[in-house]
């Protein structure tokens, strides 16, 4: 018999056998409808070599892609939080089914989507709640009882918001800060479908973080700070919203990643006027009673804040709200400072004055001559 002739016969008799196998038992295992390889090479034609290339050639499409695309995709995931199932676009389904004699075809549809025949993994593009449809049929006809996956989409990254705190000052529009004090960081990300997953963040181009809770740099102004967030299927984003915020928590600025921010580190400066000339004795200042005194202070970045005095010495600082007035006789010295809207302090302003508070003496001389 010519060798091509026997072929057929070898199929079917191969054929047979599997199904003496199948219906020789009431449960078939799965270890009983495994073939091994070299079966499936001879019943299919696809052969070892075959599956390797496949393999090859989707392993060179990931080698050819951009590193940094690689890093703003992140890694897909999927997430249960115990009753919904989320993924992002990137994650594929893959249909597979397994028949007591000859799987045929699966069969599926997307929600109320028309129903296609399954011929490879696939995604879902469209964010928000979806089910997956799907059911087999067999070589005899036998179709499955209809069977359903429920998940949830999520394709939008983390929205990301880092607050820089310190007592900042805005003066006709601009945002001024010292340079001694430190700056507090807050980073906060909200995610509204599968969650947030992770936060992390990196100083000045330095090795990226975790970030657990709000931390403090000193510096000259605010540093660059990159960003990492990520959900909980892996979308990434590294992209964020600054907000300023003042020591008393008034936002500055809002809605812009790129914030200028000037350093103030001029002190104001102050000065002690009267409301009258001074009278003049050996160097001296001198005053009446009537004299009033006015402080007052300028300060050409952040601005004045408030001004600070103290009489002869003799107490703290305390708050100017108004001129001041001598009623005793004597020397009176007023020391005075001011705060500009960063902190700075400027150098204290001295005036020492005598007040005259003891009327004149006159007297009465009888002239004989």
């Amino acid at each position: 018999m010519n060798k091509f002739s026997l072929i057929p016969a070898l199929i079917l008799a191969f054929f047979l056998t599997l199904s003496g196998l199948a219906f020789s038992q009431v449960d078939v295992e799965e270890s009983d409808e495994t073939i091994n390889n070299e079966e499936v090479a001879e019943f299919t034609g696809i052969t070892e070599d075959d599956i390797a290339e496949d393999t090859a050639a989707e392993e060179k499409e990931k080698i050819f892609e951009k590193e940094d695309v690689l890093a703003l995709k992140g890694t897909p995931k999927t997430f249960t939080d115990g009753y919904n199932t989320y993924v992002n676009d990137k994650i594929q389904f893959e249909l597979f089914g397994r028949d007591n004699i000859m799987q045929d075809k699966i069969f599926y549809r997307i929600n109320n989507g028309e129903e296609q025949l399954y011929t490879g993994p696939f995604n879902l593009k469209e964010e928000g709640s979806q089910v997956i449809y799907y059911y087999s049929v067999d070589k005899m006809g036998n179709r499955e009882e209809l069977r359903s996956l429920n998940v949830i989409v999520d394709i939008t990254s983390p929205e990301v918001i880092v607050t820089i705190t310190a007592p900042f000052a805005k003066t006709e529009g601009k945002i001024y800060a010292s340079d001694k004090f430190n700056y507090d960081y807050t980073i906060s990300a909200r995610d509204n479908i599968s969650g947030v997953g992770s936060v992390a963040y990196a100083i000045e181009d330095g090795e990226y973080m975790e970030y657990l809770k709000p931390f403090s740099i000193n510096s000259l102004k605010p540093v660059n700070i990159s960003i990492a967030a990520e959900d909980r299927v892996g979308n990434l984003t590294k992209k964020y919203v600054t907000k300023v915020v003042d020591a008393s928590g008034n936002i500055l600025a809002e809605g812009i990643e790129d914030i200028e921010i000037l350093v103030d580190n001029t002190a104001p400066v102050v000065e002690i006027t009267p409301d009258k000339e001074f009278f003049m004795k050996e160097s001296k200042k001198v005053a009446s009673k009537d004299y009033k005194y006015t402080i007052s202070a300028s300060d050409a970045d952040s601005g004045v804040h408030s001004i600070y005095y103290r009489i002869n010495s003799r107490s703290d600082f305390i708050l100017y709200t108004g001129p001041i007035q001598f009623n005793v006789n004597g020397m009176h010295k007023i020391e005075a400072i001011a705060k500009d809207n960063v902190g700075n302090t400027s150098q204290a302003a001295v005036l020492d004055v005598y007040v005259d508070t003891i009327p004149a003496n006159t007297d009465i001389k009888l002239i004989t001559e």
